[in-house]
């Protein structure tokens, strides 16, 4: 090593990074403690505020980025239209089956009231015509006894 490498100063002491503040929490209180006393560069770090990985401990990735709200908003539109579209066909099936169902019933009762009424007439025509006969019988039989 070179003499003039001896006066250049070395770091000796981690610092540790103050970790992130999540987006979504909320601002913190404003902090009160007096300030740094003038030529103070740096407090001791606490003992919890950093720890070294230990020698051969697997290092963990960090986890993934969150979607944006963007992704979020596409995420529930494509969940929207396919709940939308299951309904849909489910509402087809049942209404088709009920139609057919109040159809079935409409057309019973119609052709109920259809056949009384032609029955109905079939017999006032029957009625009409026999009594027609009858009275044409009688007028026979009065002519031919005088």
């Amino acid at each position: 090593m070179n003499q003039d490498d001896n006066s250049i100063p070395l770091l000796t002491e981690v610092i540790p990074l103050a970790p992130a503040a999540p987006a979504h929490t909320p601002a913190r209180a404003p902090d009160y403690a007096p300030p740094a006393r003038p030529g103070a560069f740096h407090t001791q770090p606490a003992a919890t505020s950093y720890q070294a990985t230990p020698p051969g401990a697997p290092i963990v990735a960090p986890l993934p980025v969150t979607p944006a709200a963007e992704q979020y908003r596409q995420w529930e539109q494509e969940i929207r239209e396919n709940v939308l579209q299951s309904l849909l066909e489910q509402v087809d099936t049942v209404l088709q089956q009920q139609l057919q169902d109040q159809m079935a019933l409409v057309l019973d009762n119609l052709s109920t009231v259809l056949t009384q009424r032609i029955k109905d007439s079939l017999h006032e025509a029957l009625a009409e015509t026999v009594t027609r006969a009858v009275a044409e019988e009688m007028a026979r039989f009065a002519s031919t006894k005088n």
